[in-house]
């Protein structure tokens, strides 16, 4: 409760200092989508937090326009994304990943007594055996539900630089994603934060990896030591203290952005608007740093580009990409498309120096079959997009060897 209390106060200070009135552009008209089908028949960590992302926006819009009192639009916002929304996010990045590689799971998305939430239901030698026979990928399982965090601020980002969303829909959202992955960092500078867990006697009824970052520490430095999920600090070497604590260091880069303050973008000339966000996250191989860029010109051509910095344990690898965002091509089609390229360590490895080449493509069609200027919906459609990727980690992709995707889903603006 403290934690909320804490959130509550600096929601009640960004929203008293902002004095842009934002209600003109909250109630134009803007795009939604819900992704059916991602290529897979479970749900990938990019379909769901897509899907919830679509749901939280419609779900906040509403409530402003039903209720006119801030505090109490602020305290159900903010319970809503911290007891139900970050939760069920972050597990279902967690469990996308088991999904993925034919490992049954479930996902108990709600904080426990002991302040925990949990993904379930598999048993000490199947995670031991990931871990022994897929390393990068028992890795990824620890860090997929800060990276499903991390990825829904990206897109968040996306939404405020581009205008198709307004700050105030998005707010409570958008600033506990960036504060959850500091305060989950910030555990490691303070042990105490971190709820107490105790192996559960049924193996079944145990979290799949306990604490997200000192797992991740723990098997990265010691890939063959004794197993068991549950990593306390005190089981961390002085060498993975270190590490895990530059880690935490590392997070408060997720503050740098003037997006998190309601800067949506600058005026850069008559025609050209743009702003910046940087961030950091964990990866199979250790961890990432992103500077993104984005730029609208004309308000026709939104472009958005990035550079990452991939870190194993002692080296950088660098990575780029660029994407064009919601253009126009006809009046009832929109097309978004985008390239990464990318250098990482070979075999996803901590400890190596040897560095492989990859690259991903994506292309989405999204075809308007209804649209209208007097009604309430103002224009219904269908998306299909197509993925590609060599072998490499990439957030939100279910796969870290060469995929091909192909998914579709449904649109409607009001």
């Amino acid at each position: 409760m403290k934690i909320l209390y804490f959130l509550f106060c600096v929601f009640l200070t960004i929203h008293t200092q902002s004095q842009v009135n934002e209600i003109e552009q909250q109630n134009a008209t803007k795009n939604y989508k819900f992704k059916l089908y991602d290529g897979s028949d479970s749900y990938t960590m990019h379909q769901f937090s897509q899907n919830y992302l679509t749901s939280y926006r419609v779900f906040s819009r509403e409530l402003d326009n039903s209720i006119n009192n801030n505090k109490i639009k602020l305290s159900i916002k903010l319970l809503a994304t911290y007891l139900i929304g970050m939760p069920l996010t972050h597990e279902e990045g967690h469990r996308s990943v088991l999904t993925h590689n034919g490992i049954g799971s479930i996902s108990q998305p709600f904080f426990s007594s002991k302040g925990a939430a949990y993904v379930k239901g598999v048993k000490d030698n199947t995670l031991k055996n990931l871990r022994d026979i897929k390393l990068p990928t028992y890795i990824h399982l620890h860090t997929a539900g800060l990276e499903s965090d991390y990825m829904l601020t990206n897109h968040m980002e996306n939404l405020l630089a581009f205008e198709s969303e307004s700050y105030d829909v998005i707010r409570e959202e958008y600033i506990i994603r960036k504060l959850s992955s500091i305060l989950y960092n910030i555990t490691t500078f303070i042990p105490s934060l971190s709820p107490s867990l105790e192996e559960e006697t049924n193996e079944l009824e145990r979290d799949i990896v306990g604490h997200d970052i000192w797992g991740m520490t723990r098997h990265l430095h010691r890939p063959e030591a004794e197993f068991y999920r549950y990593t306390n600090f005190d089981d961390l070497t002085s060498i993975e203290k270190k590490y895990a604590k530059k880690l935490a260091w590392r997070s408060f880069t997720n503050l740098l952005s003037p997006i998190l303050i309601g800067k949506s973008n600058f005026k850069l000339s008559n025609s050209i608007k743009g702003n910046f966000a940087m961030g950091h996250s964990l990866a199979p191989f250790g961890d990432y740093f992103d500077q993104r860029f984005f730029i609208i010109i004309n308000n026709k051509f939104k472009v958005s580009s990035y550079l990452r910095e991939n870190m194993n344990n002692k080296t950088t690898f660098f990575a780029g990409g660029f994407g064009l965002y919601d253009y126009k091509i006809a009046p009832k089609i929109n097309i978004s498309s985008s390239i990464d390229l990318w250098n990482q360590p070979k075999g996803l490895a901590f400890n190596t120096d040897l560095q492989k080449f990859g690259i991903a493509t994506n292309l989405s069609l999204n075809y308007d079959f209804f649209q209208s200027k007097s009604k309430i919906i103002k224009s219904m459609g269908v998306f299909s997009d197509i993925t590609y990727k060599t072998e490499g980690f990439l957030p939100e992709q279910p796969s870290l060897d060469e995929d091909f995707r192909v998914g579709f889903g449904v649109s409607f603006s009001y």
